[in-house]
């Protein structure tokens, strides 16, 4: 995509995605109307900068409305004089030429916003293409007026598009929300809800429900233990999944133990213990996938749409800098700290399942304390690291004190999980490649597309109805993988088989994303 670096490009032209079959194909086409008038404008005022001129139309937008309010009796677009700030009365404008204006102005953000939901939705790329979150954001920006309602002028450190990308991101999520996983409420029985959750939404329910942190990993792996031991009949829709029999539960318990005792963990649980945190899992995943999102209308009572100083860093063009400076810093980690975050993040190992990999080669890390306090020593650092640097190349922004370092934590973490699920896949591309699986994986996808029925929307994989080629697909990359993880990070010999069931999801998610795209081609 062309970048538009000029202010009459910025305040004048829109986006349009061009032939769908090429990637990011984005086009800009230019409105004649308002490129003359802000050319005119900006005679005005030749050295003003694009925040000047945003402010500029969003003002003028606020007044013209207040003039309509008025002047309601009048059927006419109003038009009001705007002074620029050095005094110069401008051409009058109306509502309609300022909120264009704002919204050519907003097309970037607009495209900000529908990549981070593109990105956070993936589970649902099947159904909604970037351009339809692109249109969603698009629905908020055009008119801007509701989206600005709660805009303060007056604010240090607030700028147009910032605010733009943190209300546009968040109607664009509270949308999707709104109108498919809260739809899909009624369609799930309760296991047929924990069956269709993925782990990271589980852990996300969770801390929402506010369960403790030490305990989330207790919950997730009853609910892998119940994944693993629960496989109803593929015949039945998730909305008619009955409840675990006795027996189902008597070994959902055993394996929930067997585990436990793997990981040097004395603390049985009984079958209505895995009973109630099986109903906490439920309630926490109902409350989750139906919590309540605001609408448009709804934005003037809410008060945190101010950017946070992560925001703020992510809303910078840079933001792929941002990305160069994590990695740099990743690289940079002593071995052990790179092992620890890639186990955690990438393979989502529990911090005691960490302990039990990793305390043959590591005499210090031995329990799950020494674990977490050594990752709480390397995400420290690198918090205070990433500020250090990114204030180096942009003194502008500050973080004041460790408060504020502390609340770019979470979308620190976040970044750090993509690098390292990237880092896994790139070595499961690797193992494909050597062993030739490409045609396999294309016979797979046609084979489970001729046996799908219409009701089974596209890709939503269901890799069991096609069991022979994918069990053998499967079981070899796991054995392969393991082997190539242990090399490369200098672990003993079969120190990862006690997580196994977790190398498992990854290859099983990796297959599946192997399989769209090649259904996608």
């Amino acid at each position: 995509m062309k970048k538009r670096e000029d202010i009459v490009e910025k305040f004048s032209t829109f986006l349009s995605f061009g032939n769908a079959n090429i990637p990011r194909n984005l086009i800009w086409h230019t409105d004649p109307e308002l490129e003359r008038c802000i050319k005119h404008l900006v005679k005005s005022e030749p050295e003003a900068n694009k925040e000047f001129w945003a402010r500029y139309f969003l003002k003028s937008l606020i007044e013209v409305s207040h003039s309509q309010s008025r002047e309601a009796e009048n059927n006419k677009d109003t038009q009001t004089p705007i002074q620029t700030a050095t005094g110069k009365c401008c051409v009058s404008l109306s509502s309609s030429i300022a909120g264009r204006h704002l919204s050519a102005y907003l097309q970037e953000a607009c495209l900000w916003a529908s990549q981070k939901s593109y990105q956070r939705f993936k589970f649902l790329r099947h159904k909604y293409p970037l351009e339809e979150y692109f249109q969603i954001a698009n629905s908020a920006a055009n008119p801007p007026a509701k989206l600005f309602r709660n805009f303060n002028f007056e604010h240090p450190q607030t700028n147009i598009e910032g605010y733009a990308k943190t209300a546009l991101v968040r109607f664009v999520n509270n949308t999707i929300y709104r109108q498919d996983i809260e739809a899909r409420r009624d369609k799930f029985s309760d296991y047929g809800l924990l069956k269709n959750l993925t782990n990271k939404e589980l852990r996300e329910a969770l801390t929402y429900q506010g369960i403790n942190n030490n305990q989330i990993p207790s919950y997730c792996l009853v609910w892998q233990c119940l994944d693993e031991i629960y496989q109803p009949n593929q015949s039945l829709v998730n909305r008619n999944l009955k409840y675990p029999s006795e027996t189902q539960l008597t070994q959902i318990t055993f394996r929930y133990n067997q585990r436990q005792n793997q990981l040097n963990s004395s603390i049985a649980s009984s079958v209505e213990k895995i009973q109630d945190m099986l109903s906490t899992c439920i309630k926490a995943a109902r409350n989750y996938r139906t919590k309540r999102f605001f609408t448009m209308e709804e934005y003037d009572t809410i008060s945190d749409l101010i950017p946070s100083p992560w925001d703020t860093l992510l809303q910078e063009e840079a933001s792929e800098q941002v990305q160069s400076i994590i990695w740099k810093l990743f690289s940079n980690m002593p071995e052990v700290g790179q092992i620890i975050l890639k186990l955690l993040l990438g393979l989502n190992l529990t911090q005691i399942e960490i302990a039990a990999v990793l305390k043959s080669k590591y005499p210090e890390l031995q329990k799950q304390y020494q674990v977490a306090r050594h990752l709480a020593r390397y995400n420290k650092n690198l918090l205070k690291d990433l500020a250090n640097q990114w204030q180096k190349i942009n003194p502008e922004i500050c973080l004041n004190d460790d408060k504020d370092i502390e609340r770019i934590k979470d979308a620190m973490v976040e970044c750090l999980q993509s690098l390292c699920q990237k880092l896994l896949y790139s070595t499961l591309n690797e193992i494909e490649q050597q062993c030739n699986h490409s045609k396999k994986f294309l016979t797979l996808t046609n084979e489970i597309n001729m046996l799908k029925q219409e009701r089974v929307k596209p890709l939503i994989i269901d890799l069991y109805e096609a069991p022979n080629m994918h069990r053998e697909i499967k079981h070899h990359l796991i054995n392969s993988f393991k082997q190539e993880l242990e090399i490369n990070m200098n672990l003993a010999t079969k120190s990862l088989d006690l997580v196994e069931f977790k190398i498992d999801i990854v290859v099983e998610e990796w297959i599946k994303c192997k399989l769209y795209v090649a259904n996608k081609g």
